[in-house]
């Protein structure tokens, strides 16, 4: 079980938190239905609204306020009737969310029309909770799985698969291969810390290690261990 868990040192102050749906004042919590609308609200005011949105990831802070389970960055990835690609990193500046500048790729690499739009519509709290919830069992389950105590949600990522311009031609003639690019997929990870370590002081800083369990949702919308 143990080789499922991969470990990370990090060197901030670290505050106890809990995997909450909850948000407080301007922090959105990875699972609330807050920070679902905020994604939501990011996507339509900063993407094209002819551009065909493939992946969205929510991720956590990755600061000083780690394991507080509070969302600090969507990146959208799109494609655009022209067939050019963008990534585009929304981070929380204080008590907002600022976009960067689309980053476009350097090639051409996506097909506009054949490539599935991602539903924004399918991604809702209620969904996100059960996921927690049912990963968490998992790990508890596992041998040794109780010493592992859930911090926070490390990140979700929803997307299609794109089709590449190389591939429409396949796309057009293989009904499996357009099916599965018309999927919707989701996989995500939580954090944890085990119990009984301790948190350590090197120099002015307290460190604390917490693990990182990825786990996905199948198609029959089962989690599962990466």
């Amino acid at each position: 079980m143990i080789t499922k868990v991969m470990r990370i040192a990090t060197s901030v102050a670290i505050a106890v938190a809990v995997l909450s749906s909850c948000s407080s004042g301007n922090d959105l919590g990875m699972a609330s239905e807050e920070a679902v609308a905020k994604v939501k609200e990011l996507v339509k005011t900063h993407v094209p609204a002819d551009a065909k949105v493939y992946r969205v990831e929510m991720n956590e802070d990755r600061g000083d306020r780690k394991l507080e389970n509070v969302l600090s960055q969507v990146i959208v990835f799109y494609v655009t009737p022209d067939n050019r690609d963008y990534v585009l990193t929304i981070n929380k500046d204080g008590g907002d969310f600022k976009a960067d500048e689309p980053s476009e790729s350097k090639r051409q690499t996506y097909a506009y029309e054949p490539t599935a739009a991602l539903d924004l519509n399918a991604i809702d709290a209620a969904k996100l909770q059960k996921w927690g919830e049912e990963g968490n069992n998992l790990l508890q389950a596992e041998e040794e799985g109780d010493q592992y105590e859930l911090k926070s949600v490390e990140n979700y990522t929803f997307y299609t698969l794109p089709v590449g311009l190389n591939d429409v031609e396949r796309w057009n003639r293989d009904e499996s291969y357009k099916a599965d690019s018309q999927k919707q997929y989701a996989y995500f990870s939580l954090n944890y810390t085990k119990k009984g370590e301790k948190t350590e002081m090197n120099g002015r800083l307290l460190t604390t290690n917490y693990y990182t369990v990825p786990f996905r949702v199948n198609e029959a919308g089962q989690v599962e261990f990466e």
